[in-house]
């Protein structure tokens, strides 16, 4: 039926950071929406949540009621998900990516690293007329940060330009915990987009070289 491929897809593009001040507790940065938490096993992360209704959705008998013209495209997504699970649980770096919802515009990456999950990345693409105005603006995802977990540890800015010499302000900010790191960037351009990155310190401190983390550019 079309409205379990739906539902498929609504699974794994929901998952992300809540900027509820109610649902955490200030500083509690390694939570995150879904009822996952830094540090947690990949077995944990693919058996609760969404990961776990989306596992239950790509089970064989629930996949025969799947409408023929999604079928193909939800198989893939399945595919992808019990790959990723077994990858993780294994133990082997893993980069699980979810589809994304068609109604929001932002990119999730999950990583896992020794059977844990170590960084989530939310790239939000701003809102523009191209893509009717959805999406998050930096300043909106920051002002969330800033209710739910204080002032940040540092912030700062920078003058960047794109290839045409157009002169743009980048913004900064970074939460830091004994446990977890979180980084919030601004990336502007003609396609503007913010990352939300947190790191276990871990996996914050493997990953870092100088004073930068290794974050994958979102306007290349």
């Amino acid at each position: 039926m079309k409205n379990k491929a739906i539902a498929v897809f609504a699974l794994f593009g929901f998952l992300a950071f809540s900027f509820s001040a109610a649902t955490f507790a200030q500083e509690d940065l390694t939570k995150v929406k879904g009822g996952h938490q830094l540090g947690e096993t990949a077995e944990q992360f693919f058996s609760e949540g969404h990961e776990k209704d989306a596992l239950t959705t790509c089970s064989a008998s629930e996949l025969k009621k799947v409408d023929r013209a999604t079928k193909k495209k939800v198989k893939e997504i399945c595919e992808h998900l019990a790959d990723s699970r077994e990858q993780a649980i294994s133990g082997k770096h893993t980069d699980f990516t979810p589809a994304p919802d068609p109604k929001d515009q932002r990119e999730d990456t999950f990583t896992f690293e020794g059977d844990r999950l170590v960084k989530v990345q939310l790239i939000y693409t701003a809102p523009n007329l191209e893509n009717n105005f959805k999406g998050r603006s930096y300043e909106e995802i920051s002002k969330g940060m800033n209710q739910s977990y204080g002032p940040p540890s540092s912030e700062s800015s920078e003058q960047t330009q794109d290839p045409y010499g157009v002169q743009y302000t980048a913004h900064h900010e970074t939460w830091l915990t004994p446990e977890a790191e979180v980084l919030l960037t601004e990336h502007p351009g003609q396609r503007t987009t913010t990352s939300l990155v947190a790191y276990t310190r871990a996996e914050y401190d493997r990953t870092m070289t100088g004073t930068n983390p290794k974050i994958t550019n979102p306007l290349k």
